[in-house]
């Protein structure tokens, strides 16, 4: 996808890709650029949709029929030390987002147009697979960063772009060793359309004839 090659991107990312590009040809593959356009809109639509499913499915779990329970003083004390005791800062996080998506005066300005623009990227996708087979491209735009290094969450969000897309149109995608950066593992991501799941693996399996990346560690580059 050529919405994939961003401004700013890192030269090792780049380079991966480009050699991911090469083993692929290697494997007898053809190479078609395409566009998935509303890609950039991927990452706002998906912290949208997802908060908001996070934040309806997650009103059942109150501490009273099954799961996690604190005490409290009475009911409604049960009830708010349970969800506050048992859910992390980042489910919390997110039941908020939901919940104020999803509330009255906001539904329509946000989640209702949230849903349209995934259909968007839907039809992006099924546009695409009637010339590919198989849709390639990075898994995320920079290297891994070090672990606790990333305090601020919408900097986390934004490493998701390129996997978000995939998640929202409800398709097969998996990640494949394809080097390292740091001394740490780099991956490639293969997108298959509805139902492709075999041939996803089998491209998969193609790539990893090709390569040792599945096999090497930092040490032994």
């Amino acid at each position: 996808p050529k919405e994939s090659r961003v401004d700013g991107m890192p030269k090792e990312i780049e380079d991966l890709w480009t050699k991911g590009i090469e083993y692929a040809k290697d494997c007898g593959a053809e190479i078609v650029e395409i566009s998935l356009p509303h890609t950039n809109y991927a990452l706002p639509t998906y912290y949208i949709v997802a908060p908001a499913e996070a934040s309806s499915n997650l009103a059942r779990y109150d501490g009273v029929k099954y799961g996690f329970r604190s005490k409290g003083e009475n009911l409604i004390d049960m009830y708010e030390k349970t969800r506050s005791e048992g859910f992390g800062a980042e489910v919390q996080r997110r039941i908020m987002i939901g919940t104020y998506v999803l509330s009255s005066g906001y539904y329509d300005a946000y989640y209702l147009k949230a849903q349209k623009v995934r259909q968007l990227i839907s039809e992006d996708f099924k546009k695409a697979f009637q010339s590919v087979d198989v849709i390639m491209g990075p898994v995320a735009p920079t290297p891994a960063f070090d672990l606790g290094s990333v305090k601020d969450p919408v900097s986390m969000y934004l490493a998701d772009i390129y996997t978000l897309s995939v998640n929202l149109a409800g398709l097969p995608g998996m990640s494949i060793p394809a080097g390292f950066s740091k001394n740490l593992p780099v991956g490639l991501q293969l997108i298959g359309n509805h139902w492709s799941e075999e041939l996803l693996l089998n491209t998969a399996h193609q790539f990893q004839l090709k390569t040792d990346w599945h096999k090497s560690t930092p040490t032994e580059l």
